[in-house]
């Protein structure tokens, strides 16, 4: 018996919170009048935030001149996106609770390659690079949901997976929704913006409702691109497999595809000490 997704979140006994100052920057990606003096004080508020966000920012990955002692420095050393960027993925990554058989270090690392992937091709096509980055970080926390509320259910579903079998096929037939649908639901619970929703929720199949949603195009790729990697597959190989009608949807074509997507593939996630 399939289940639906209020039966997925009412086995949730307590669903993840993110820290409020996460909430209120995810919610003002769109606002042209965001105001960062604010937002610094309520992060260097959240110490757990500020220790992490500060520990990378001095990382040899930043490779700064100088040691950075406040989220302030960090803000005139890197920029006010980059900051954004730190306090929004170490917010999620803090929330979210060690499972028994799910490698919840391995999803946030795909989740952050998805991310900066969507990112580059939202970028691209000119589109807003924070909330395509955003979209494709969340867009597979339904999986993490799933593992949470239906832990035999997901289980089973990964064994499908391991076996060749397509994650969003064996999940619609296996609960009725894929993980994708449960991610929106998560974001429309934590009262995120519609855009950021949508384009999470259709990232599953940006093109099902006729008219491309560009934003999911962007995710839905990201995390194509993200998945292959992850299987070790060549640039080669992704560029020959890739899902050109998507890729279309964002007005890139096929000759783009061929001369710039290998920069692409070559980018490092600038997040991954976070879950070290």
């Amino acid at each position: 018996m399939p289940a639906s997704i209020n039966q997925l979140f009412d086995q949730i006994h307590q669903l993840p919170q993110i820290p409020e100052v996460v909430r209120t920057i995810v919610k003002q990606l769109n606002d042209p009048n965001f105001h960062m003096p604010q937002i610094v004080k309520d992060v260097e508020k959240e110490q757990v935030i500020t220790l992490k966000v500060l520990r990378l920012v001095n990382s040899a990955h930043f490779g700064l001149s100088r040691k950075v002692g406040s989220i302030e420095e960090a803000v005139t050393m890197l920029g006010t996106n980059q900051l954004k960027t730190l306090v929004i993925a170490s917010g999620f990554v803090g929330s979210f609770p060690k499972l028994a058989n799910f490698d919840l270090k391995q999803f946030w690392r795909t989740s952050f390659r998805t991310a900066t992937h969507a990112g580059w091709l939202a970028t691209q096509a000119g589109l807003q690079t924070d909330i395509a980055y955003t979209a494709g970080l969340i867009a597979d926390l339904g999986n993490v949901l799933i593992h949470l509320g239906l832990p035999s259910e997901a289980n089973e579903i990964d064994q499908h997976v391991k076996a060749g079998n397509s994650r969003s096929d064996i999940e619609l037939r296996r609960l009725g929704f894929v993980t994708p649908t449960a991610s929106a639901e998560l974001c429309r619970r934590w009262k995120f913006p519609d855009d950021l929703t949508q384009a999470v929720e259709q990232s599953a199949d940006p093109l099902a409702s006729g008219t491309p949603n560009r934003l999911a195009c962007a995710v839905f790729l990201g995390r194509f691109t993200a998945n292959a990697l992850e299987a070790n597959q060549s640039s080669d190989q992704i560029i020959k497999a890739f899902p050109l009608t998507v890729a279309e949807g964002l007005s890139l074509s096929a000759d783009f595809v061929q001369s710039r997507l290998h920069e692409m593939l070559e980018l490092g996630s600038d997040l991954d000490e976070l879950i070290d």
